[in-house]
């Protein structure tokens, strides 16, 4: 259990949590609709910050998305003394895109833009903090997963406190991929609605400072929480639901379901996603407890909602309320679920936040207000039982030179004819997602049969990430305006991520890491505390990098738990 100390939320509705706590309460929406939004096209509804707004928090010499960053931060680190030129403090940024949006807004020039890990490097140093700052990017459950990292390594006495701040930007080249996939609505989103069309986009940075001093009894802490995969597709929720319900249940038992006042359901408005969380809520036993969501206020903000949604349920249960779900009227899927249409009164001082992602990702955090009791520490071994080294010269496998033919991009093509071949999007994928998928390919082929697939585990650092995706999607925009979803999808990150665990089942964690460089003490904490937290059967970690078509690299492990 960990003790949250101080929030911000800046958004179009507010730069506090305070204010824009008070615009929600008011029923009052940051959505817009426009024509030509960002130069693109085509009638758009989007939550985007208004002129005046943004000219307060726009900094000179940072991207709109370190701006965002730097103003939360700053703005919820004014509620405490906590001391961020201390190496025990954190710095932990969960984010889909990051600065995608300077990329896209300079075709000629990348003028601000930065690799998210070196975003957040510019960002630390600005702020004062000392401590290698690392971005998690998982896509929409980004923010969760960067919640779930600060309290392991809080839990694992490396740090004292972490800044946890989500934030993602509006941008033409983030706007014209969801219109790619027709997953947005014209109008305003209604959540779980009948009527409803797709989701909006927004933007916005949410802070939480976590820390591990002894809870009092009007804290609000972060108690448990669980991250999985459905491994079932990389854009689509499995149906049934059963990935999110599974994360569901791991942080709920029956004792605890009773004092959730409600849950925050990740709500985005679209087809699929509200019916399979419909689902899983019910199957994971909430379908009785009332159920809100705040999209229709904000719009997606990707990686800052996992922070700023729960911010704004924490407001409300301070307050003895459970707000209603804007726009609602008539439910429109077939899971069992309570949607609170109108304004509720409640003495519960917990609920669930529950999330999904394209990669397969889900996430379901559990809040409560007051202690209560520790999680008996796990005691683990681990062994390495096979490893993986791929650069532009050639394969090694547990330190043996594997002789191909080919060098360079080649060599990725050559390595997947020859011991993968597994019918896969293979050459549908990036430079960066083929590396991964060959690498951990080469370690999961015949040696994950012992382990059962939800105690499977993925865990990928990375510098670049997918940026020479990134330049690729844009070069697909025309005067016409056709971008691609099929090259879009890959500038995710983590999607290579899911279509990995869709081919060897990984039903586990699976996260992405970003850092500013190959730092191999913190990739060591990363990895230690991932296992210590969720002890897996079997993980799959290491880095996977692409500078440029013939500069990357691949250090690849599969650890096993040992059996006593």
């Amino acid at each position: 259990m960990t003790r949250i100390a101080a929030t911000n939320i800046t958004s179009p509705l507010g730069l506090t949590t305070a204010e824009n706590y008070a615009a929600v309460r008011q029923g009052k929406s940051a959505l817009r609709e426009l024509d030509g939004c960002l130069g693109l096209p085509g009638h758009f509804c989007v939550g985007i910050f208004p002129d005046a707004l943004r000219a307060q928090v726009q900094l000179e010499g940072f991207s709109w998305y370190e701006s965002l960053v730097i103003w939360s931060v700053k703005e919820a680190l004014s509620h405490t003394d906590i001391p961020v030129s201390s190496p025990r403090t954190a710095l932990i940024l969960g984010t889909a895109t990051a600065g995608i949006g300077e990329l896209a807004e300079t075709p000629e020039k990348d003028g601000l833009y930065l690799a998210p890990g070196l975003a957040a490097k510019k960002i630390a140093d600005t702020l004062g903090f000392v401590s290698t700052p690392i971005t998690v990017s998982n896509a929409c459950i980004s923010g969760a997963t960067a919640q779930m990292l600060a309290q392991r390594l809080i839990a694992a006495g490396i740090y004292d406190a972490a800044v946890v701040c989500g934030a993602d930007v509006l941008s033409s080249f983030v706007l014209a991929g969801f219109d790619s996939f027709k997953a947005l609505s014209p109008v305003e989103c209604r959540p779980f609605d009948m009527e409803r069309l797709g989701l909006n986009i927004g933007e916005g940075a949410a802070t939480l400072i976590l820390t591990k001093e002894n809870e009092q009894a009007d804290d609000w802490c972060l108690v448990d929480g669980c991250l999985n995969n459905d491994a079932y597709h990389v854009s689509a929720p499995i149906p049934s639901g059963d990935g999110l319900a599974r994360a569901i249940r791991k942080v709920a038992d029956p004792d605890r379901i009773s004092l959730l006042a409600c849950v925050t359901a990740h709500g985005t408005a679209t087809l699929f996603n509200d019916q399979m969380e419909s689902k899983a809520l019910a199957s994971a036993g909430l379908g009785d407890i009332p159920t809100t969501a705040f999209k229709s206020h904000f719009g997606h903000t990707f990686g800052a909602s996992g922070i700023l949604e729960p911010i704004l349920t924490m407001c409300s249960l301070d307050e003895g309320k459970i707000l209603p779900l804007r726009g609602f009227e008539e439910l429109g899927v077939s899971g069992k679920i309570s949607i609170c249409s109108c304004l509720q009164e409640t003495d519960k001082k917990a609920f669930i936040k529950t999330q999904s992602a394209f990669g397969g990702c889900n996430g379901a955090v559990l809040y409560q207000k007051g202690s209560g009791p520790e999680a008996a520490p796990k005691q683990t071994l681990y062994e390495t039982v096979k490893t993986v080294e791929i650069d532009p010269e050639g394969l090694s496998v547990d330190g043996q030179s594997i002789p191909l033919e080919n060098q360079g991009a080649a060599l990725l093509p050559e390595i997947f004819k020859k011991y993968l071949a597994d019918g896969s999007r293979f050459f549908k994928m990036d430079l960066f997602s083929r590396l991964a998928y060959v690498g951990t390919g080469l370690l999961a082929k015949d040696t994950l049969e012992d382990s059962a697939p939800e105690d499977r585990g993925l865990l990928i650092c990375t510098l670049n990430g997918s940026v020479l995706a990134d330049r690729k999607h844009l070069s697909t925009f025309s005067e016409e305006y056709y971008p691609s979803p099929a090259i879009f999808i890959n500038t995710l990150p983590n999607v290579v991520l899911g279509e990995i665990a869709v081919t060897h089942q990984i039903q586990g964690e699976t996260t992405l890491v970003m850092l500013p460089s190959l730092d191999d003490a913190c990739l060591e904490t990363l990895l230690r505390t991932t296992l210590a937290a969720t002890t897996p059967s079997a993980l799959i970690a290491g880095f996977v990098d692409c500078e440029s078509e013939n500069v990357f690299r691949a250090s690849l492990k599969l650890l096993k738990l040992k059996k006593r």
